[in-house]
């Protein structure tokens, strides 16, 4: 048996969904049987690239003159299988959050499964054509997703991410065309690995590669919500449906930096540390600006969203570093973060279900009125402020070791982040959870979550963020052997 189709099932199974939920199936079962069964295909291939190192499907790549050759080729190694486990276990999450009876139903799901598809197929495309439209595919039906099924100012927030994301795109796109040229006429390929090895062989300009870094940064950076390319993501998520946020926040603000980690540093290594002086004051912006943002939020899920591009600031710090101790941490925190923060948009939907509102001042008394809702909302709190034996707190730690050789100042307002954080998410808990019931909550006919079908999501991604706090080496292990070749590129 070839097991590397298993690869293309991980594909193929969210297609089936799609085609059952459109023949009339029962949509929120079958998007939760469909996501849940993905997760075999992917713990096998968990399996065999402990074993192998990587898994490929697809045919070689040929390079043919005059042409760009579009191979549809899927791997899967070291560095993507983490972000692969990500996308399986959030989707999974996002799908049991998800309600019945939403208009329009069935597009709904749809929609849902088809941004989780998307961002499958951009972490295991090989081709570097395949790589940048998968990823296409799952941004149309999250603008969709806010526009249609959002609250708030959707519809504003829906073109503010819409026009963004479509300049971060099309910088990217001229990028990666940038880097397909560079290399001569008879060797051009699409092929991610053809590619590095071509670029190796035939060198480019420092000048052409730090134009070329500096595309990629903005391009990326853009779908990561760097500042200064950032407004659009918390007012996007605020207004998102909750399995939206969960997905976009979670799992596709992880396209861009995997792309940085598998485009920029081993194919632009001179031009990338060329530019290390302004990623540092792009994500020194993140961290303080955004954390200073955070604390003037008044919304939890405005909080959730300033948070989350805070985090991005962190993330990059490792992405500079230069060491694999701080790669490998920029990756745990990558998952780390994608879980944390899905399972904080998944308790401010339940607020919002059960009391209409996530303004924090109008809430309060939570942990005596909800106290397992209580429980997970710290469970997230805890995470995001990098508590130790959760997953945010080895990717951080990481990151500072790894990063304090060459950049200790940048580790010193990291750090000040990691305060910032705090100060935020703690006031919102106690706002939130303490004190006299408000309004909100004392006049809101529904309390708890119970039953199995309410909790397991949150009991899913909390057991998921304890078990990678305590055994990192499941993301650090795998990812290694990668991080180790990117940094001797």
């Amino acid at each position: 048996m070839d097991i590397s189709y298993l690869l293309p099932t991980l594909l193929l199974l969210p297609l089936f969904g799609i085609g059952l939920i459109a023949l009339g199936s029962h949509p929120r079962k079958t998007a939760i049987v469909v996501s849940f069964l993905n997760l075999v295909p992917g713990l096998l291939l968990a399996g065999l690239v402990l074993r192998n190192g990587q898994v490929l499907f697809g045919p070689e790549p040929i390079p043919v003159r005059g042409i760009f050759p579009f191979k549809f080729i899927l791997g899967i190694d070291g560095l993507s299988l983490p972000l692969v486990g990500l996308t399986l276990g959030v989707t999974l999450a996002a799908m049991g959050v998800s309600r019945d009876g939403v208009k329009r139903e069935r597009e709904y799901f749809i929609c849902l499964l088809l941004v989780g598809l998307g961002a499958l197929g951009a972490f295991l495309s090989v081709d570097l054509f395949y790589f940048f439209s998968f990823h296409e595919v799952a941004l149309i039906p999250t603008f969709l997703l806010l526009g249609i099924w959002g609250q708030g100012d959707r519809s504003g927030a829906a073109w503010r991410m819409t026009l963004y994301l479509m300049f971060g795109s099309l910088v990217l796109l001229v990028a990666l065309i940038g880097l397909v040229l560079s290399i001569p006429e008879t060797a051009r390929t699409l092929d991610w690995r053809v590619l590095t090895e071509a670029l190796q062989t035939n060198p480019m300009t420092a000048d052409r590669q730090t134009i070329l870094a500096a595309l990629l940064l903005v391009g990326f950076g853009t779908l990561i919500s760097l500042v200064p390319f950032h407004s659009w993501a918390p007012g996007g998520y605020a207004s998102a449906p909750t399995p939206a946020a969960m997905l976009h926040a979670g799992i596709l603000k992880k396209f861009g930096l995997y792309g940085l980690l598998r485009v920029a540093l081993p194919m632009v290594p001179a031009g990338w540390q060329q530019i290390w002086g302004i990623v540092g004051l792009m994500l020194a912006a993140n961290i303080l600006y955004c954390g200073l943002a955070a604390l003037q939020q008044r919304d939890f899920r405005w909080l959730l969203g300033f948070s989350s591009v805070m985090h991005m600031g962190t993330i990059f710090l490792g992405l500079i570093s230069g060491t694999v101790l701080g790669l490998g941490g920029a990756l745990l925190l990558m998952v780390g973060h994608g879980f944390s923060v899905a399972l904080g948009f998944a308790v401010a939907g339940e607020i919002h279900h059960r009391t209409g509102t996530t303004w924090i001042p109008d809430l309060g008394g939570l942990a005596k009125k909800a106290p397992k809702l209580w429980f997970y909302l710290m469970i997230a709190t805890m995470a995001s402020i990098g508590l130790p034996s959760l997953a945010n707190f080895a990717g951080e730690i990481l990151i500072f070791f790894g990063a304090w050789a060459s950049h200790p100042y940048l580790v010193v307002i990291a750090a000040w982040g990691v305060v910032l954080s705090a100060v935020a998410m703690l006031r919102a808990v106690r706002g939130i959870a303490f004190g006299p019931l408000a309004n909100a909550a004392e006049s809101s006919p529904q309390g708890d979550i119970t039953g199995t079908r309410e909790v397991w999501p949150f009991a899913f991604l909390t057991t998921i963020l304890f078990v990678l706090g305590l055994v990192p080496v499941l993301v650090l292990g795998p990812a290694r052997p990668v991080l180790e070749r990117l940094l001797s590129r």
